[in-house]
């Protein structure tokens, strides 16, 4: 398998990568039970082809572990430029090297799955994660908040990963039943790592022919 870092293009994505292991390895050390999700929980554990660039996780609401975990992230070299801990998440602005990665948390008991998670340098880490059919529920319901091309096509790419799509056919009825056209759609070509970069209409289609033939 190639390793992450070398199927990335650009340099900036190639640090953000390492700057997100850092992050996702320290949360761990502090945070036992966090579960990934977002699009760098489907890119990193689904071997996705969409790069993103923010680390999103639900973790256990522990105000001393939040506070450790601060603590080490700086002793691992980030510089903290934004905290905000509110009663429900935390919002935060990392900078890593000259890299900012936003690390963003909801204070949330998850269950999660075992998966592991790609290093940029190739190497597997085991994590908590949501499974491809949880992370579908989650995008469609994004997607009908922002109307964004990587949320569309999240659930498109995840969809090769849910063998009973009778688990979330409701959610993509819903989808479907309410859909507008994304307003960012040029963008999708930017966050694209590599291969063909779908249409709207041609994902639409393959979430339609997953419906009706599973």
């Amino acid at each position: 398998m190639i390793p992450l870092i070398l199927r990335l293009k650009k340099a900036s994505h190639k640090e953000i990568a390492k700057a997100q292991d850092i992050i996702v390895s320290a949360v761990y050390e502090v945070l036992f039970d966090s579960v990934l999700h977002g699009g760098t929980c489907i890119w990193r554990c689904y071997r996705g082809n969409r790069f993103s660039e923010d680390v999103d996780m639900y973790i256990a609401k522990d105000k001393a572990r939040v506070n450790l975990l601060f603590e080490l992230f700086e002793k691992k070299g980030f510089e903290v430029e934004r905290k905000k801990i509110s009663e429900n998440s935390i919002y935060s602005k990392l900078n890593y090297n000259g890299t900012q990665v936003r690390f963003e948390a909801i204070f949330k008991k998850s269950r999660g799955s075992l998966a592991e998670y790609e290093s940029a340098e190739g190497n597997l880490l085991t994590v908590y994660a949501l499974t491809a059919e949880e992370l579908i529920i989650e995008k469609v319901s994004t997607y009908l908040k922002r109307r964004k091309i990587r949320d569309l096509y999240d659930i498109f790419f995840l969809l090769r990963h849910v063998k009973d799509v009778s688990k979330v056919k409701t959610f993509l009825n819903e989808l479907l039943s309410r859909f507008e056209k994304p307003l960012d759609e040029k963008d999708l070509r930017v966050i694209i790592l590599e291969g063909v970069v779908p249409t709207t209409e041609q994902m639409l289609d393959y979430i339609k022919r997953r419906i009706e033939h599973g």
